[in-house]
């Protein structure tokens, strides 16, 4: 029975890996983090996770037809209570795994006033966008995010702030 649970276990974890198009290679934060987040969701998940969408909702709608044609969602992000616990190193292992000819940089937002960048790179397949990674830090504030599947490039902002990504506003109201 314990062989049972332990490949049923290894085949669930298997299924939630499998969309997953590069590796993050930042458990090694997560001692160092205040506050993390880790979301898996694989095209069953986020069908599940859909049926609690409000249709009458016009954002919720988006997001419920956004994510039906997607793959998997995966995202890990970490607060920190100090600035530094994190190096660029820790960005670069993630930025050497999106190269061409599948993935392209198609935008980056810096703020050098408050240190804040966010990056957006799409992996192309076929002519289409097959996945979508995202790369937000701060001093103290580190997210990536790999959104795999068919994605409507233009509706992706409706994404922001469900399922743990960060609202992609590049116009911040000044305080």
């Amino acid at each position: 029975m314990r062989q049972v649970r332990r490949l049923a276990l290894a085949s669930v974890l298997a299924g939630a890996l499998w969309g997953q198009q590069f590796k993050f290679n930042l458990d090694h934060l997560e001692g160092k983090a205040s506050d993390r987040v880790d979301v898996s969701l694989n095209s069953n998940m986020l069908q599940f996770a859909a049926k609690f969408l409000d249709t009458k909702d016009p954002d919720e709608a988006k997001v419920k037809q956004l994510i039906s044609g997607m793959e998997g969602i995966y995202i890990r992000s970490f607060e920190f209570k100090k600035e530094g616990a994190y190096s660029a190193a820790d960005l670069d292992q993630v930025r050497n795994q999106l190269k061409a000819p599948e993935w392209s940089r198609i935008f980056g937002i810096k703020n050098s006033d408050e240190g804040e960048n966010i990056e957006v790179w799409v992996r192309n397949a076929g002519g289409k966008v097959a996945g979508i990674a995202i790369l937000s830090s701060d001093p103290k504030q580190l997210t990536v995010a790999n959104l795999v599947g068919n994605i409507d490039i233009d509706s992706l902002a409706a994404l922001g702030g469900h399922f743990g990504l960060p609202k992609m506003d590049a116009t911040k109201k000044k305080k």
